[in-house]
Order: C-alpha cells, then sequence, then structure tokens
C-alpha cells in the first residue's frame, strides 16, 4: 500500500551514476512508498533561463502536480542524500510542510534570512502535505517570478517567511528512544517544520541513529567514492565536512577529525 511518494530528481552526468544505488537503498529502506525520478527539464516555465537552482523549480512543480493528482504527502530527497531508516516517521509529523535544516546555524544559506531566524532550511529533504498545497504553489511562482531574485526553494522560502508576520516554537518528538527538538513556523494558517538537525544530517561526521545522511559529492572528491557511503562505515570513511583537503587526506585544519576518537 502506498502511503506517500518519494521524489528526486536525476539530471547529468554526476548524479545518473549513483542512481542504482540510490534506487536500492530507498528500495530496501522505505516502505509502503512509490519512487518518481523526474528526469526531464521544462524550459517553458523557466522565465529566467538556466540561472542557479533552475533545477529547483523543475522539481517542485512536478511535486505538486504528483500531489494534487494522487492527494498523498510527497518526500523529496535529493540524490546525494543517503537514507539509513524508513522515513515513514518523519513524514507522519502533524505538520504541513516538513524540510531539513541546512548546516551552519545562524550563518546557513542564504546568511541574510538565516541571521535573522538563527537558521536555515535544506530542501534536500522535504515533505509536502495536501494542507500545504497553496502555499509552496504560491513558493513556486515566486521562484518561477524570480520575485527574490533566484530559482532557489530555499532561498525563496526563507525570504518569505522573513518578510511575513510568523511565529516560530519548538516542539519535541520521540523516535526509538531519542528526543528530538524540531523548529515550527506558523505562516500563513499552516505549520511548517524544520527537522532537528540531528534526524537528516547535512555533511556526517559520525553515526548517531541519523535518519540520512546528506553527503557533498565534491567534499568525497567525487561519485566514485561517494558510492562508498552507500555501503561501507561512515566512521571508517573519509570525513565528509568542509574544512579543506580532508577528503584528501590533509587534516590538519579540521575541527571534526577528534570527533572520530
Amino acid at each position: 500500500m502506498t502511503l506517500y511518494n518519494i521524489t528526486t530528481v536525476c539530471i547529468g552526468p554526476k548524479f545518473e551514476p549513483i542512481k542504482p544505488d540510490w534506487l536500492q537503498r530507498i528500495e530496501q529502506t522505505c516502505k509502503n512508498t512509490a519512487i518518481h525520478i523526474w528526469n526531464q527539464v521544462d524550459g517553458s516555465i523557466l522565465r529566467h533561463g538556466l540561472q542557479y537552482a533552475w533545477w529547483d523549480v523543475i522539481r517542485l512543480k512536478k511535486n505538486l502536480e504528483l500531489l494534487m493528482n494522487e492527494k498523498k504527502p510527497v518526500m523529496h530527497i535529493d540524490m546525494d542524500i543517503i537514507v539509513e531508516k524508513d522515513l515513514i516517521d518523519i513524514v507522519n509529523l502533524p505538520y504541513d510542510f516538513i524540510i531539513s535544516t541546512e548546516i551552519g546555524g545562524p550563518n546557513a544559506f542564504p546568511p541574510e534570512c538565516s541571521n535573522k531566524l538563527g537558521f536555515g532550511v535544506c530542501s534536500g529533504l522535504y515533505v509536502i502535505k495536501p494542507t500545504a498545497a497553496s502555499f509552496m504553489f504560491m513558493t513556486l511562482k515566486n521562484m518561477m517570478d524570480y520575485k527574490f531574485n533566484n530559482y532557489s526553494d530555499q532561498v525563496n522560502l526563507m525570504n518569505y517567511i522573513t518578510t511575513n508576520p510568523h511565529q516560530i516554537i519548538t516542539e519535541e518528538v520521540v523516535f526509538g528512544g531519542k528526543n528530538y527538538t524540531n523548529t515550527i513556523i506558523l505562516i500563513d494558517s499552516i505549520k511548517i517544520c524544520v527537522l532537528d538537525f540531528a534526524l537528516v544530517i547535512r555533511d556526517p561526521i559520525v553515526n548517531n541513529g541519523q535518519y540520512a545522511n546528506h553527503i557533498n559529492i565534491d567534499n568525497v572528491d567525487g561519485v566514485e567514492n561517494f558510492k562508498k557511503y552507500f555501503y561501507e562505515n561512515l566512521e571508517k570513511l573519509p570525513l565528509t565536512c568542509r574544512c579543506g583537503k580532508t577528503h584528501l587526506g590533509d587534516n590538519n585544519i579540521c575541527k571534526h577529525i577528534e570527533m572520530r576518537k
């Protein structure tokens, strides 16, 4: 029984080689879902050409079409995210739109917004529920119109939140006996859940029961090295952080190396 849909974008030579590994991991880990891969570019909706983050427009449009057709939650997962646990726990959280947290805290991208909120959002993983459809169609329109001078969904979401009335609270959740603190944004009569960073970790260092690891392929020196993170112990592989040349063995400037000792 399909309770929700998982989607991703696979366009270009960087992601095509990891598609089989990504698919296999999703199929093995996530139950009661159907998987959809978007690989076609609809240039007609890119009114400002192939500017940065044009892929965000493509995927949000497709995700909203799927949402409206099937009336089931749609979870987008970037292909450079390695899922470690069944994501149904996250889908079932009682919020209209759910999104992972960007690394960097109050300096996260885009910093002009995270400076105000104290955190950033990362659209590498997000869930749209039918109750968030109107809000996300508005977001798509802003992206297509280049309202905030950027196609990026993160940039558009963060700018919209910081320039419109909203309230921020925190709520606790327990998964597998562990406590997590999610940040909830109340805006336009919906609830946006920004997940505890420990649930979906950007640039992971150690295994700590996270549901997914978001690893920049370039940080680990390319596709073939990235594939290892599907099959080998994270803590025995090169660090995925952005401290410089850690993936090449130069740990002199890395502040995270001590976390593995």
